[in-house]
């Protein structure tokens, strides 16, 4: 298992594509389209990361690598704004993708705001190995590309994106598919690589973007009728 920057590349690019296609999607309202679409397109940004990041790996504190670390930050701290939209959009509660986005919002702006303090502030004085108290630096893990996020609290930033990308969705009603496929993904993908392969938090959680891209290909149109509930209703008064 050998990751690369071209297949970074290869996998930002399809997710614009699918982004994209599923913006086109007119069945739906503008809401729900543009939600689905910010998802997919937010995780093939990271990608883009990646693909910049192979070259200046592990020169650390400078340079391109301490810039592509800096948007790695805000990245992270805006996953949960663009995944808890896209997952309340297949509730049959009309009122679940406005609540989802302010959650989303109010974490997203906490995480952001939390970039910014002093990074010596952490729960329980607990020595971070992804986000924290540490230099910011996309570094070459044993697979891929790994993360070290400066953060106040990382604890309470991981924690938080980990219920953003996978427990949110069951807050919502008739949501259970689409909120279990999520929740066993983010597993798989975020502890699976540390358990089997040995690797850090940090590039667990690099591999998790790299497998995100077939994850949030899920809210593409062709899988729609699948994951949206039996009762779903049209989300017209968000057009």
């Amino acid at each position: 298992m050998c990751f690369s920057a071209n297949m970074s590349l290869g996998l930002g690019i399809i997710g614009v594509v699918a982004a994209s296609f599923t913006f086109l999607d007119k069945s739906e309202s503008f809401w729900v389209r543009l939600a689905r679409f910010y998802a997919i397109f937010h995780f093939s940004l990271m990608e883009f990361i990646q693909y910049f990041a192979y070259p200046v790996a592990d020169q650390c504190g400078y340079g391109s690598n301490l810039l592509l670390s800096e948007l790695s930050t805000y990245h992270i701290a805006l996953q949960a704004f663009a995944i808890m939209p896209a997952l309340a959009t297949y509730s049959s509660d009309l009122s679940a993708l406005k609540r989802a986005t302010q959650i989303g919002a109010s974490l997203s702006g906490l995480f952001i705001i939390l970039s910014f303090l002093p990074q010596q502030w952490q729960l329980f004085n607990v020595a971070p190995n992804f986000i924290g108290d540490m230099v910011a630096c996309l570094f070459m893990g044993k697979y891929h590309i790994g993360y070290h996020i400066t953060s106040a609290y990382g604890l309470l930033v991981t924690h938080g994106s980990l219920f953003a990308l996978a427990v949110s969705s069951f807050l919502w009603k008739d949501n259970v598919k689409i909120a279990s496929y999520h929740f066993a993904m983010a597993i798989m993908t975020l502890f699976v690589p540390q358990w089997f392969f040995g690797v850090s938090t940090g590039e667990a959680a690099a591999m998790y973007c790299f497998y995100s891209i077939p994850i949030t290909l899920s809210f593409m149109p062709s899988f729609k009728r699948f994951f949206k509930a039996s009762r779903h209703e049209d989300y017209e008064e968000y057009a």
